[in-house]
């Protein structure tokens, strides 16, 4: 995933990329602040959501102590990602958000990420 300048959006980054269908996803990205971890952000609750681009409904969402695992360090948070992915063909709209133990809701990343069904022999 990477970050790409003509999205529009609220969301204080810009993500993209490609995950294929029918495989485990595994990934991890990370996040600085001001160059220091995001602070709260092990005990925070975090969902990426995927939405269809058509209907704008979720299709998977993914959430810390499930799929996410949050690990902070002196530089930066570090996100990992591990789920299957089943189904998802196309184009969706990914947000990434935070909600802190106080109840603040941070929007902190959006964009188009395209799942690629690739026959893989398994």
């Amino acid at each position: 995933m990477n970050r790409q300048g003509s999205f529009q959006t609220g969301a204080k980054g810009i993500v993209s990329g490609f995950v294929t269908s029918g495989a485990t996803w595994i990934e991890s990205f990370e996040i600085d602040q001001n160059g220091t971890q995001i602070s709260g952000a092990d005990t925070s609750t975090w969902k990426f959501v995927f939405k269809d681009c058509d209907n704008g409904n979720p299709v998977l969402t993914l959430t810390s102590g499930s799929e996410i695992t949050v690990t902070q360090n002196t530089t930066s948070t570090i996100f990992a990602i591990s789920v299957d992915v089943v189904g998802m063909c196309g184009d969706y709209r990914a947000d990434f958000a935070q909600q802190t133990n106080d109840g603040k809701i941070i929007h902190w990343l959006s964009g188009i990420v395209t799942f690629v069904n690739e026959q893989l022999g398994f």
